[in-house]
């Protein structure tokens, strides 16, 4: 659990960062492409190549976990172990890509025989899109406004409800709950909700 924590603070830290040591401005011919790291080492490589120069993406993930008898809410890498690099093509700029080979921690570059695959630009765009403003990829909720859902835990376990609305806080929804012959607003954890 603690590699989650960990993570968090490397998603979080990465955000800090200049924009320019984010994202340096690449060549107009220059490519994405898939980096595969040693396991847990994406926030590692991706600093090492910040320096470098190196214009980097590791999307990150919100999930929850269980420590102990609490869930908590953690940033993990939404590819593990891969992370994304821009860089012109490697006849042209060979130095640029033994930085990215040469960086510790980097296993290699997805590659078919010698040629490294390039990732499609609006692959990477749509990702970018689905990225909050928190820095994350936000799993889409699978409730609609209007479903009938059941609390499994808390004060008002076992009462159905009424989905009204995801809200702005990590995985908290807004359900409607008949308390007092009229339906009243209660936040809880979208974690403790089945549908009815």
């Amino acid at each position: 659990m603690a590699t989650a924590v960990l993570q968090a603070t490397i998603a979080l830290d990465h955000r800090k960062e200049p924009e320019a040591l984010q994202r340096p401005a690449p060549a107009l011919d220059s490519g994405w492409y898939v980096v595969q790291v040693k396991p847990r080492q994406e926030g590692r490589v991706l600093r090492r190549l910040a320096l470098e120069a190196v214009s980097t993406f590791l999307p990150f993930i919100e999930v929850s976990r269980r420590r102990g008898p609490e869930k908590v809410r953690a940033l993990e890498p939404l590819f593990p172990g891969y992370l994304f690099v821009r860089l012109p093509p490697i006849h042209e700029e060979p130095a640029s890509w033994n930085k990215v080979r040469w960086t510790p921690g980097t296993v290699r570059v997805l590659s078919v025989g010698d040629t490294p695959v390039s990732v499609p630009a609006d692959l990477i765009r749509a990702i970018e899109e689905r990225t909050s403003e928190l820095g994350f990829v936000r799993r889409p909720s699978s409730l609609a406004n209007g479903m009938r859902v059941r609390l499994r835990s808390g004060p008002f376990e076992d009462l159905e409800a009424v989905f009204d609305r995801p809200l702005s806080r990590a995985g908290r929804v807004r359900v409607l709950l008949q308390l007092l012959g009229q339906p009243r607003p209660v936040e809880v954890d979208e974690d403790c909700l089945e549908l009815a």
